[in-house]
């Protein structure tokens, strides 16, 4: 038997047991290779904010965001957005939080994607939630939107990617939010 495609593995249960597994060599011609970054789907990051509330989430993952709605007050309320899913369907999603404040809509353009993410959150009215939002986007700066209030937060996209989507926690109040992240 050839030991150069050997590999010795031991797994130490209550007795040690040897296997021997046979495992080809790597070479130039024998490796398929294949761009699995542009399969993956969006990819979740956060929650920040408080426990309160209860789990906000799409059913589909992300591609691109097209428009984001920040309802708020003396806190954030609420949020809605809307999404091209990773099959093209154009999806709504929100309200998410409670009830009250001022709708602020962004449409972002076509070519507009979003950078980045910041707040603040706090106690407010007996609970954690956000108490302001800002959203960056590749040509302007939308909010702040509430009072800076508490512990801040912030997300910035790593190079290559956008911020497609949210996730959340909600209740009377946006208690927390996360976001996902997809290549570009």
């Amino acid at each position: 038997m050839a030991m150069e495609n050997t590999i010795v593995v031991a797994l130490f249960l209550t007795t040690l047991v040897v296997l021997n597994v046979s495992v080809p060599t790597a070479t130039a011609d024998n490796i398929e290779k294949k761009d699995i970054c542009s399969k993956i789907p969006a990819t979740k990051v956060g929650l920040w904010g408080g426990n309160e509330g209860s789990v906000m989430d799409i059913p589909e993952p992300p591609k691109h965001l097209e428009s984001v709605t920040i309802i708020s007050n003396y806190s954030i309320n609420a949020i809605e957005f809307s999404y091209i899913d990773q099959t093209g369907q154009r999806r709504s999603a929100g309200r998410w939080g409670g009830p009250g404040g001022t709708a602020h809509k962004i449409d972002l353009a076509p070519s507009e994607i979003a950078r980045e993410i910041s707040g603040t959150y706090n106690m407010f009215d007996g609970e954690t939630c956000l108490t302001s939002f800002k959203l960056f986007t590749n040509t302007r700066t939308w909010g702040l939107w509430a009072e800076e209030n508490g512990t801040p937060f912030s997300i910035t996209e790593p190079t290559g990617t956008s911020i497609v989507g949210f996730f959340a926690r909600g209740g009377r109040y946006l208690d927390a939010i996360g976001v996902y992240l997809n290549k570009l």
